[in-house]
């Protein structure tokens, strides 16, 4: 008994793993990210009118889809349809889509009592920084490759200039080359979690929300859990995913980015019920996209059997991004292990947990308003 509650604690026993390279292709990456490492501070770049025309582009069509959640999360999906072989950016959908459900669970019918309006409020701008901060990284990166599949450009010139950090650069010259989706998966979510690390919760208020105890409750409550929805039976979906734990360590970040990825891409039933959802319902960010018999996003008037669960528009209005510091993360060697390996991920089916989650958060703020 001691023996588990030590392993629950420290986050479960170690997860088996798989090497994403072989050693020698490993060793070679390596070399080439460690000279990354002595390249001089960011020198001025000249840009001819070609190619400051897509900066301009590419600047544009980024700040254009990152006006909110929702237009985040098509944006993702939208790419990936285009580009399927950058996976990153069908886990960044269904990753946004549940950025978007924690959004408007803060103005839900089982959140009424159990945080006042102010702390709603910096949960809210608290994942939209995160989520915004993201996107503005990553999909100008994707952008770039999209571009490069169509026309040789000086893909490194164009990185810099968009101020991503030099740990991406031979990861992307390597993929147009030799496309290699683990690869590139794994170290976009290491470069975006270390990225958030560095430029916003480090940088920024925002960072203080993580030892919030409100936030750890939160956790406990299930409403950090990450859901993919993959299989439609007896009038719902059934739900696969993974609880979000000490949000605040970018090591644990990572690893849940890797699971996820996993629980995604690894198992090919799971993705095509995913792909298939995902398709199918377009993203509001109310929690009825998936379980229309147990959320609405309409009115719970007359139907108090349902937990309201509104759309973003409805919920939050948009806010404006702000831009990011130009720090670049990558400054130690020791980053460059996190490449290796990608967890083993079992099949879990999530569907009775979570329904007992929404029970609980609807019991618990039920009774908080009696005090």
């Amino acid at each position: 008994m001691f023996s588990q509650y030590v392993q629950k604690l420290l986050g479960g026993p170690p997860q088996k793993i798989q090497p994403v390279l072989d050693a020698g292709d490993f060793d070679a990456l390596k070399s080439r990210l460690e000279l990354e490492l002595k390249q001089p501070a960011e020198e001025s770049i000249i840009f001819f009118p070609e190619e400051s025309s897509l900066i301009k582009n590419i600047r544009a069509e980024t700040a254009a889809q990152n006006r909110n959640n929702v237009t985040r999360t098509q944006a993702y999906l939208s790419y990936y349809k285009r580009n399927p072989e950058v996976h990153w950016s069908f886990l960044a959908h269904m990753v946004s889509r549940n950025g978007g459900y924690h959004m408007t669970d803060l103005a839900s019918s089982s959140m009424t009592h159990l945080l006042n309006s102010e702390d709603r409020q910096k949960f809210f701008l608290f994942l939209e920084r995160a989520n915004s901060a993201i996107f503005a990284d990553a999909f100008p990166q994707l952008l770039l490759y999209e571009k490069a599949k169509q026309k040789n450009i000086p893909l490194r010139k164009y990185l810099r200039i968009f101020h991503i950090s030099n740990f991406m650069a031979p990861i992307w010259e390597s993929f147009i080359h030799e496309p290699h989706s683990p690869l590139l998966t794994n170290a976009l979510i290491i470069n975006e979690q270390r990225m958030l690390e560095e430029r916003v919760l480090k940088r920024s208020r925002h960072g203080e929300i993580l030892r919030r105890l409100d936030f750890r409750l939160q956790e406990l409550l299930g409403f950090t859990t990450v859901l993919f929805p993959y299989a439609y039976q007896k009038k719902r979906y059934s739900l696969t995913g993974l609880t979000v734990s000490r949000f605040a360590d970018p090591l644990q970040r990572i690893k849940t980015g890797k699971t996820l990825y996993q629980l995604l891409f690894q198992h090919p039933m799971i993705l095509q019920g995913v792909e298939q959802f995902a398709t199918n319902h377009p993203h509001t960010a109310s929690r009825a996209d998936y379980w229309d018999d147990v959320y609405t996003s309409t009115s719970i008037s007359g139907v108090e059997s349902k937990v309201y669960s509104p759309t973003l528009p409805t919920a939050w209005s948009d806010c404006p991004v702000f831009p990011l510091p130009r720090t670049d993360w990558f400054t130690k060697e020791a980053f460059i292990y996190d490449l290796q390996d990608l967890p083993l991920v079992q099949k879990v089916d999530l569907t009775s947990k979570v329904l007992e989650n929404v029970q609980h958060l609807k019991t618990i703020n039920e009774l908080k308003s009696f005090i």
